[in-house]
């Protein structure tokens, strides 16, 4: 394996990991989505411009997941939100635990392609350019599409306040 690759994988597999498991919703399947990225990114790493590295490798770690949810059974309810695998510490308020799961919730709740931008700016942190080109948006939509998800956020959260 090249240093460059493990290099990559060390530096980018908890983003495409944390993006797959929120679209998923399912740990197994979303690191499975992310072995096929970053086997895809194995094969094509020679072709790719390494500045443009993590923006293509979310990419295609999102069509994978997205190809995974459209061969899901139909029975199947996106409505359904499986507790992460890691729980909160113990010094954790109730009150910012509970407002967590809320949030996560909402996420959840958030139709394509909203969910994809929230989770990968405001939950990772990519760059408006990044998100645009993962996307496949230009740069107006992504400031459109986010800020419409908010606002659904906004007002999902808003329902639940005591």
């Amino acid at each position: 394996m090249s240093r460059q690759f493990r290099q990559w994988v060390d530096e980018y597999q908890n983003q495409a990991w944390t993006l797959a498991r929120y679209l998923l919703k399912d740990a197994a399947e979303a690191e499975d989505a992310c072995q096929e990225a970053f086997v895809k990114l194995w094969h094509h790493s020679d072709a790719i411009d390494p500045d443009k590295i993590r923006p293509w490798l979310m990419r295609v770690t999102r069509n994978q997941c997205l190809d995974r949810l459209r061969r899901r059974r139909p029975t199947e309810e996106w409505a359904d939100w499986h507790k992460p695998d890691e729980g909160p510490g113990p010094s954790e308020d109730l009150a910012v635990q509970q407002l967590g799961e809320r949030l996560k919730h909402s996420i959840n709740g958030l139709r394509e392609p909203y969910r994809s931008l929230v989770v990968l700016r405001d939950v990772q942190q990519h760059s408006y350019e990044e998100v645009a080109s993962v996307l496949e948006l230009s740069l107006s939509q992504v400031k459109v599409y986010l800020h419409r998800a908010r606002k659904q956020l906004r007002e999902q959260l808003a329902e639940v306040r005591p």
